[in-house]
């Protein structure tokens, strides 16, 4: 996973990866994280196949309500323009406090990209020290 720090510009856009932009194609899907700060970015294929594992979610459980209003509720689906860049609406810039002329993270996931403001990436915990032992359980295929 590589970061990339950029800035939003004055309309709210923000340049995707170089590398990213033929895995991307010419739209987008922005939506919130299950990450708190976090936003996250996906193809279009890759956000309808989590629409479609969403369908079997047990939506008498509180949690997988909250999270289908929260991840499914609020994509955007914007286009890339001809410079590479996305536009992203000023409430989903407000879910991360950020705002036009603010540095951004970018981590690059394959086909999902990551995004949080670099201030609080900066202040963010990095320390994986307690992690420790816990490995195995990070090696989910499906993430």
């Amino acid at each position: 996973m590589a970061r990339d720090i950029k800035k939003i510009d004055a309309k709210g856009r923000l340049f995707v990866p170089t590398r990213q932009r033929e895995t991307f194609g010419d739209s987008v899907v922005v939506t919130n994280s299950l990450d708190k700060g976090y936003l996250g970015v996906a193809t279009t294929e890759r956000f309808e196949r989590i629409k479609e594992d969403t369908k079997s979610w047990n939506t008498v459980n509180p949690n997988a309500r909250k999270i289908k209003r929260s991840i499914l509720g609020e994509a955007l689906y914007t286009k890339v323009d001809s410079q590479g860049r996305i536009a992203v609406s000023n409430e989903l810039w407000e879910k991360i406090g950020a705002r036009p002329g603010d540095e951004i993270c970018i981590f690059d996931e394959d086909d999902k990209l990551e995004i949080c403001t670099k201030e609080f990436y900066d202040k963010e915990d990095h320390d994986l020290s307690e992690l420790a032992g816990m490995e195995s359980q990070y090696y989910v295929s499906s993430l």
